[in-house]
């Protein structure tokens, strides 16, 4: 799995005469002992298993994933892989497959700088708890190719991250904020304080990661890479989310349609409100909207969104201080339901999708659906 550099497999072959040659660091053994009766009935259950992920590579050579038989990491790779499932990134799925061709990829070569663009004024406020992922961002940063102003929200100075972001966007602006509220806190001191009035529209991104090891590590990966591909994963990405925004006025949000809930994956309304429905219902009514519509928002809270959208929030004056110390919450917080009222707010959301069949010289007659 590319989300953690290293997927381990099991090589096999039946093909008579057939040499195979690796370096003694290539290998790496846990423990070698004889087969035993008693393990029969185990190996037999997990060949069963496997058997769905073997990968033949012709002449008799077979790759074995290493699924519930490589002790702790084994089952990790199988948790996860099933956690995945349950998000629409099952094993064979177009989502997953295409998201991790991308990450292999890297961003498409950069073609010929494009004329300007008179647009919108457009600003991308990316949040980073975890520094070591701004060289992701970068080179996607980098493939927009077209104007905007960066706003870049950390939780401690950095001045080597400080030096490389402003080395390649000169006027970025880089504030330091307390650890609350994961990456909505910083987004709403943002609003609170003004730094989002003097633009049009604005990216919103933060580094997201699920814990350090295990299947919500795998999840969390999987998540913030997809996300950030079908925003910013090219210039015609971000020109054809713009065009939309050009096109239909009504539409204030924009999002990843992979983690736009409820959906076929995660389609129980209730498990979509999780335990932030009586707090959302709440600021909704603060705000003055009536939450008559069924729930429909960007899970992860990465999107594009107008500002205009985002009036009713700022008038609620809430700020970093309004949002709880962090203590690994996974629900229930008000980030959480704010999560939810980014998209309830607006008057109408779409999704959208790096790899949608769409051609740059038909943005402007092909909505996004």
């Amino acid at each position: 799995m590319p989300a953690v550099q290293r997927t381990s497999y099991l090589l096999q072959s039946s093909e008579g005469g057939l040499v195979l040659q690796f370096d003694g660091s290539d290998i790496v053994a846990s423990s070698i002992r004889p087969l035993r009766i008693r393990d029969l009935g185990t190996v037999l259950r997990r060949r069963r298993r496997q058997k769905r992920f073997e990968l033949p590579l012709g002449q008799g050579i077979v790759l074995r994933p290493l699924l519930h038989i490589a002790g702790p990491e084994g089952r990790d790779l199988t948790h996860s892989l099933g956690s995945l499932a349950g998000w629409g990134f099952g094993v064979a799925s177009a989502n997953l497959q295409k998201t991790l061709a991308r990450h292999f990829d890297g961003p498409s070569i950069r073609p010929p700088q494009r004329p300007p663009i008179a647009g919108p004024k457009i600003a991308v406020a990316l949040h980073l708890h975890y520094p070591d992922l701004w060289p992701e961002f970068e080179a996607l940063l980098e493939t927009i190719d077209r104007p905007f102003h960066l706003i870049l929200t950390l939780t401690r100075l950095d001045a080597a991250l400080t030096e490389r972001v402003q080395a390649k966007f000169r006027d970025a602006e880089i504030v330091v904020y307390d650890n609350r509220g994961r990456d909505v806190g910083p987004f709403i001191q943002l609003l609170r304080e003004g730094r989002l009035d003097p633009f049009d529209l604005i990216c919103k991104l933060h580094g997201k990661k699920s814990g350090q090891s295990g299947p919500r590590m795998f999840l969390g990966e999987i998540w913030r890479q997809a996300s950030a591909f079908d925003l910013i994963g090219s210039r015609d990405v971000v020109d054809r989310i713009i065009a939309e925004f050009e096109r239909s006025r009504d539409i204030e949000m924009i999002g990843s349609s992979r983690f736009r809930l409820p959906n076929e994956w995660k389609g129980d309304e209730a498990a979509s409100w999780g335990e932030n429905k009586a707090m959302i219902l709440n600021l909704l009514e603060t705000m003055g909207i009536e939450a008559d519509a069924p729930l429909d928002f960007f899970a992860g809270t990465m999107f594009w969104v107008r500002r205009s959208a985002l009036e009713p929030l700022k008038r609620l004056d809430l700020s970093l201080a309004s949002f709880p110390a962090e203590a690994g919450q996974q629900d229930g917080t008000l980030q959480h339901a704010l999560e939810r009222v980014f998209a309830m707010i607006c008057t109408k959301i779409a999704g959208t999708a790096w790899d949608d069949e769409m051609k740059p010289d038909r943005y402007e007659a092909d909505p996004i659906e």
